[in-house]
């Protein structure tokens, strides 16, 4: 079995709308098992858990450098973006669940010489489940508490759009064999709900973990 360190957004958005995330297929007769040690098969369990069950809340933490909204008609560019999630689920499962805590964008926002705003309303959740190969993990945003994740771009007269999470937007969540990781969208195309929108947007960041020591096990 296989290890790759846990990201916030998520896998930390998810979750890392930007958090917004997309689909893959889990690995059922494996699961996702979160470890406190790097193992090449997990016989430490994270260790808030009780047979399996969650005892006290994990939050990671990941930061990204200059997240992008690629559009149609320009790219909206801001300094950075955090996002913060609390893992909801650590037994052994075919997905982990994740609630986004937050979620923002700051520093200088713009569209070329064109001051941006990214606001994030609500935040809804981010299950996690095994990717392609063995040091990949997909995030697929999802409804929770009645909420999904909604975020506001609006740049002064062009653009003034709102977005939330799709199946067709995907962040993968990938590490090292020298354990560094990274979750990252690469023009993940984002779902329009409302206002005065590009014909094309796409999500592409690269958020970092601050959290070392947390593990999924495949």
């Amino acid at each position: 079995m296989k290890l790759v360190r846990m990201l916030s957004l998520a896998a930390v958005a998810a979750v890392a709308a930007m958090a917004f995330v997309g689909t893959s297929s889990a690995f059922a007769e494996k699961g996702v098992l979160l470890c406190e040690k790097l193992e090449l098969e997990c016989k430490t369990p994270w260790k808030d858990t009780v047979e399996g069950e969650i005892t006290k809340p994990v939050t990671v933490t990941g930061n990204a450098v200059s997240p992008k909204l690629l559009s149609s008609i320009g790219t909206v560019e801001c300094e950075k973006s955090e996002a913060v999630l609390s893992i909801l689920q650590l037994k052994l499962a075919e997905l982990q669940l994740a609630h986004l805590l937050k979620l923002t964008f700051t520093g200088n926002c713009h569209l070329g010489k064109t001051e941006c705003k990214v606001t994030v309303g609500s935040t809804g959740g981010v299950s996690i489940t095994h990717g392609v190969n063995p040091l990949e993990w997909i995030g697929i945003p999802v409804e929770l508490e009645g909420k999904n994740t909604e975020a506001t771009v609006t740049c002064g007269a062009l653009i003034n759009c709102t977005y939330i999470g799709g199946a067709e937007t995907e962040t993968v969540a990938t590490n090292s064999e020298t354990g560094q990781a990274t979750l990252t969208a690469t023009k993940a195309p984002l779902k329009k709900t409302k206002g005065l929108c590009p014909s094309v947007s796409e999500w592409d960041a690269t958020y970092k973990d601050e959290m070392a020591g947390l593990w999924l096990e495949s």
